[in-house]
């Protein structure tokens, strides 16, 4: 089981980050960033969309780097009361070129720092192959990428429409989810834009089963003092089919200093055979004050004390409210989506061992006593959402202006100098990552030159960009401190660092000659999808050599040859560009000449 939501969008060995999907109810910058970054390294367009619920809060969400915030239509007719799915689907590129591995994350935590510090979450996760696909799986992540669709439809995802580098962000997940064979079996995944999320669960429930043990656990539950909850309703219904023993007296499992309206009916639940228990957190054996209870999870199952532990079990977004548990989405529900799926064989009711359900669910133990004092905790409090969708998600630096796509006209915006301007507009200090929308405050990404705008590449050395090449297509890692050598130890791409006793010009020769055959391997080897981005990250690492690097670079000049004319051998490029991609390498290379001085030289391969 994953650790964290840190851990869940960690790639599988030998894969990085391609694109991913995610919905929430709340999230936060710090937590987008750190998710962000434990997917892909740094590249310069979308790598992750995020529909998180529309609010006009201080702490909403803001530009971060790579993840782009689709906005949510707040009107009345995009079909749900609150988007409270908890839900991502990514995929990861393997480093070949051809293979590629599929996730579906659900959690009952919010994309925020919560889970990892202060709440009881729960999580699920499925990895498939899709060259060796299993039915269950497909069906699964086929089911959610539905959920996905139907959500793109009820925001403006104009962002992750664009072509960046020549591509789709989502191309090669969708080409993956699509190639899926269409399975009969059920999805463990489930949402409710077409029945509430009880009704499933009871239908799911084989009818010729009889079970003995209910327990329920919830972050919220419906305040008031209602005659009935929805977790006595799901009881009734279980105990009226048949499929819940007579007499059953079911757990339930809650936040003693925050529990709604069961503080003022305990008496009366305890009277109809409930035992209100407090959770325990399975990672470290009890519940710490400071952790609360937000897991949402239903557990049908018999069993006690060492015997085996057999059932079903929801887990996912939907407390146990009307609106989270019990009505479709477009029955003034929330969205919601969970798993639904009988328990894994070998799980027993032990304490102890790595087969216990003790430690896969925050179960109270059964001797546990029941909570003596209740507290209703502060009421909900819904969000204020904005009034309508902001006028763009991007805006367009082209030379020296910043535009609306699409020619959009004029887009109010906060220029370089702090006042209100509106599109197009000069913006001559150099395309800028992000600017604000004066109406609203949004930060929105800027795309130049078929790519997100990204901070200028710092000074590298020929060891930096050789490092970066090797990994290539998968994004640089952030930069650490090198590691200090030892004494007389070269490998590698450092072999060429140090001159040793050779003549300062041979060195310098050499220096370039392995940084050009290190590039041309690699950029013969690029597949052709990936080729836009090659070409505008090799002229941006060459042209930040130019620091660093100047001594090789003056070697070059004094001698007015240009080595880079190599990489336009259709020998060093991968098979089947056409000439425009061919005549793209051309001038981005021109570019770099340009840049260290040497355009106009000759080629050094002139002649052969």
């Amino acid at each position: 089981m994953p650790a964290s939501l840190l851990t869940l969008f960690m790639p599988p060995k030998e894969h990085f980050g391609d694109f991913g999907l995610l919905c929430g109810f709340t999230a936060s910058n710090a937590m987008f960033e750190r998710l962000r970054r434990s997917f892909s390294g740094d590249v310069a367009r979308p790598v992750l969309a995020a529909f998180i619920h529309p609010t006009t809060a201080p702490d909403a969400p803001g530009h971060v780097p790579g993840v782009a915030q689709i906005p949510i239509d707040p009107s009345a007719e995009r079909g749900f009361r609150l988007l409270h799915a908890k839900v991502a689907l990514l995929g990861f590129r393997r480093t070949d070129p051809a293979g590629y591995c599929l996730r579906l994350a659900v959690s009952t935590g919010n994309w925020t720092e919560d889970p990892l510090k202060y709440s009881i979450d729960l999580f699920w996760s499925v990895d498939l192959d899709p060259s060796k696909p299993t039915p269950q799986a497909c069906a699964d992540l086929r089911a959610a990428w539905d959920m996905f669709e139907w959500l793109r439809g009820r925001g403006d995802c104009s962002l992750i429409e664009q072509q960046f580098d020549g591509v789709v962000p989502d191309a090669r997940l969708r080409e993956k989810i699509l190639g899926l064979d269409a399975m009969s079996l059920s999805p463990r995944f489930v949402d409710n834009r077409r029945d509430g999320l009880a009704t499933q669960f009871v239908e799911r429930i084989p009818q010729n089963q009889k079970f003995n043990r209910l327990i329920i656990g919830s972050g919220y539950f419906e305040g008031g003092s209602p005659k009935e909850f929805v977790f006595e309703r799901l009881r009734d219904t279980l105990t009226e089919q048949g499929i819940l023993a007579e007499g059953a007296n079911p757990d339930l499992l809650l936040n003693p200093a925050s529990c709604q309206g069961i503080a003022h009916a305990a008496e009366r639940l305890a009277t109809d055979g409930w035992k209100l228990r407090s959770p325990t957190d399975p990672s470290v054996g009890n519940a710490k004050p400071e952790r609360k209870l937000h897991a949402k999870f239903a557990l049908l199952a018999n069993g006690r004390g060492k015997e085996a532990c057999e059932g079903y079990l929801y887990l996912g977004s939907g407390n146990m409210t009307g609106p989270g548990f019990e009505r479709s989405a477009g029955d003034s529900g929330n969205l919601e989506a969970g798993i639904m799926m009988a328990l894994p064989k070998g799980l027993t009711w032990r304490a102890n061992g790595p087969k216990s359900i003790y430690k896969r669910l925050p179960l109270a133990r059964e001797s546990a006593k029941a909570i003596p004092t209740l507290h209703s905790g502060q009421d909900y409090e819904r969000p204020q959402e904005p009034h309508g969708l902001p006028p763009v998600t991007y805006l367009i630096w082209r030379a020296g202006r910043i535009e609306a796509p699409d020619q959009g006209g004029e887009v109010a915006i906060i220029g370089p100098d702090g006042q209100c301007q509106e599109t197009p507009c000069d913006w001559a200090v150099g395309p800028p990552i992000a600017v604000k929308l004066a109406e609203s405050g949004i930060l929105v990404p800027v795309i130049a030159d078929g790519a997100l705008v990204e901070p200028l590449p710092i000074a590298l050395r020929v060891e930096d960009v050789l490092a970066r090449i090797g990994n290539f297509p998968a994004p640089p890692e952030p930069d650490d401190e090198e590691d200090e050598e030892e004494p007389g130890e070269m490998r590698g791409a450092d072999a060429i660092r140090e001159p040793r006793r050779q003549e300062a010009a041979a060195y310098t020769l050499r220096r370039m000659m392995g940084l050009l055959a290190a590039m041309a391997e690699a950029q013969a080897r690029t597949d052709p999808r990936d080729w836009q981005r090659w070409c505008r990250e090799l002229r941006q690492m060459l042209e930040a050599l130019s620091e660093n690097e100047a001594e090789m670079i003056d070697f070059f000049r004094a001698a007015v040859v240009n080595p880079l004319p190599v990489l336009l051998d259709t020998r060093m490029m991968p098979k089947g560009l056409d000439a425009l991609e061919r005549e793209r390498l051309k001038q981005y290379l021109n570019d770099v000449a340009r840049n260290w001085g040497l355009e106009g030289y000759p080629s050094l391969w002139e002649g052969g």
